[in-house]
């Protein structure tokens, strides 16, 4: 009978086991773990847009100045970053929205009417800037 001598951590036959019998299933759970966790760390990020940041803050100027309250801060922070600019006009509603030129039932009301496409391009432009105010706006119509 021939005896060999194996180097390293063997078991006398040839083969290593390294971890063990699960030593595969658990570097393949290990992975998985790690996939999961980047996935969630990324998928919160938002992809942050420079208008957005600068019309925040002049709303923080606004509530550092004491003209709007917490509680309008969070308000109009929370419509801003959520509403789509879909359209110029949209864009110029937002900005004086952030100034505080409007109020938030107002921005809704005008936002609707610059969304529809019942009125002309020039309309939308005035109620955007504020040269037509919503109200002439109805009584117009």
């Amino acid at each position: 009978m021939r005896y060999e001598y194996h180097m390293g951590f063997g078991n006398g036959y040839g083969y290593n086991m390294g971890y063990g019998f699960w030593g595969s299933d658990i570097l393949i759970f290990v992975f998985i773990i790690f996939a999961v966790f980047l996935f969630v760390l990324f998928r919160n990020k938002k992809i942050e847009n420079p208008y957005l940041i600068r019309l925040i803050d002049i709303l923080k100027e606004k509530y550092a100045l004491g003209i709007i309250n917490a509680d309008e801060y969070i308000e109009r922070k929370a419509i801003i970053e959520d509403t789509k600019d879909s359209n110029p006009y949209i864009t110029i509603l937002l900005k004086r929205y952030a100034h505080c030129e409007v109020d938030t039932k107002e921005f809704f009301c005008i936002k609707n009417e610059i969304e529809s496409t019942n009125i002309d391009n020039i309309t939308k432009e005035r109620l955007a800037k504020g040269g037509l105010s919503y109200d002439e706006f109805k009584l117009r119509k």
